[in-house]
């Protein structure tokens, strides 16, 4: 098996084959291509970068020395030419126990464990968008509205697979009804404006 990683920015790009010639291109943790190949193929992908569609493609060759190559392409600019593939796996991520239970805690309503645990879950992977996406749903349940609008945007910014999960699941109908929702979504959930959150919170500040 050969396994490679390559950075682009805030992206991580994994690829790795095995024996059979199947290649996996992993981003951030989620799959994004997966081929057969013997001499090579194109893996076409894209990626949200600050609020951006980004445009990649990976090439893997074969060269007469039977190296696995890479070449990586952004919006049409090389980024890796001929980088070796070296024989290797993926190595594999310790388990999060902490997650598991925050996710339990948060199906139980139980709100502050969950919320305790789920940032324990990041300092043993603070790249996961499940466990942003799981803190944002805490957080819109408890009405911490600035948490909850930054855990969403952590979410997404760590590739989180199906952003319809945010228009739909019934734990962040706070957020959705927030006044600053609607630009968030425009922003294809990169941005959100303080200032509405602000007055929003200094409002009910002032009701009670």
């Amino acid at each position: 098996m050969h396994y490679q990683k390559i950075k682009s920015g805030a992206t991580v790009i994994e690829f790795h084959n095995n024996w059979l010639g199947e290649e996996t291109v992993i981003i951030n943790g989620q799959v994004v291509s997966k081929k057969s190949s013997v001499w090579g193929t194109h893996h076409y992908f894209n990626v949200i970068e600050q609020g951006h569609n980004v445009r990649y493609v990976l090439t893997t060759k074969v060269n007469s020395g039977m190296q696995v190559l890479l070449d990586l392409k952004r919006n049409g600019k090389v980024v890796e030419e001929n980088l070796p593939v070296l024989y290797g796996s993926r190595p594999r991520k310790p388990k999060n126990t902490a997650k598991r239970e925050g996710i339990s805690k948060l199906m139980e309503y139980e709100l502050e464990e969950a919320i305790a645990s789920l940032q324990l879950a990041l300092d043993i992977d603070a790249d996961d968008p499940e466990i942003y996406f799981h803190l944002a749903c805490a957080h819109s349940v408890q009405e911490n509205t600035m948490e909850g609008f930054e855990s969403l945007r952590l979410a997404v910014h760590h590739k989180l697979k199906d952003t319809e999960m945010i228009l739909n699941h019934d734990m962040l109908a706070f957020l959705r009804m927030h006044d600053a929702f609607e630009g968030f979504f425009n922003s294809n959930f990169a941005s959100y404006d303080k200032k509405l959150i602000g007055k929003s919170d200094d409002a009910e500040d002032e009701f009670v």
